[in-house]
């Protein structure tokens, strides 16, 4: 049972997609529970990436399996899902029925926002771990600016291009 509330706890503050959420596991499962190890994590992921669908739902059921076999997996799923269900439905039930009032399109504007600016700071600790030089930084926020004009697909392969590049004149320096 105490697994279903860990992830019910964790479904409920888990904004910001993959990236996010598995900081969220990580720290509550790995670093403040004891009940798991930051490999199970990245095996997690490791297993469940390729696969077709939400990779976030599927690492969470893989780790509730782990945690507590297939009892472990359904629950940890439906707990993980329960607060965005519910907090969805209650929008679009809101939205639905009171479509004019001011309070409803200022309760999903303040929504939207608050969803952005977890991004920004989960992007921002992201930059900042994994780019810590002035070149990597001018490489993300160049990607970051390509991302909003051009095909995701070409800004990573561009990326990929000057991390090679990178690389080999770090190789030959």
């Amino acid at each position: 049972m105490s697994v279903m509330w860990a992830f019910l706890r964790i479904g409920a503050v888990a904004f910001g997609g993959l990236g996010a959420t598995l900081a969220l596991l990580e720290r509550d499962l790995v670093k403040i529970r004891g009940w798991l190890r930051s490999s199970d994590v990245a095996a997690a992921l490791a297993y469940t990436k390729p696969l077709p669908g939400s990779t976030v739902v599927q690492v969470v059921t893989f780790l509730g399996w782990r945690l507590d076999g297939w009892a472990g997996a359904i629950l940890a799923t439906m707990a993980f899902l329960l607060p965005a269900f519910v907090i969805m439905t209650a929008a679009a039930a809101a939205l639905f029925a009171l479509p004019d009032a001011a309070w409803v399109r200022g309760a999903l504007t303040g929504l939207q926002v608050a969803v952005v600016g977890i991004l920004a700071a989960a992007s921002w600790r992201l930059v900042r771990t994994e780019a810590p030089s002035a070149v990597l930084s001018a490489v993300v926020l160049g990607a970051f600016v390509a991302g909003l004009f051009v095909n995701a697909a070409a800004v990573v392969a561009a990326a990929g291009v000057i991390g090679i590049g990178m690389d080999r004149v770090k190789a030959n320096a």
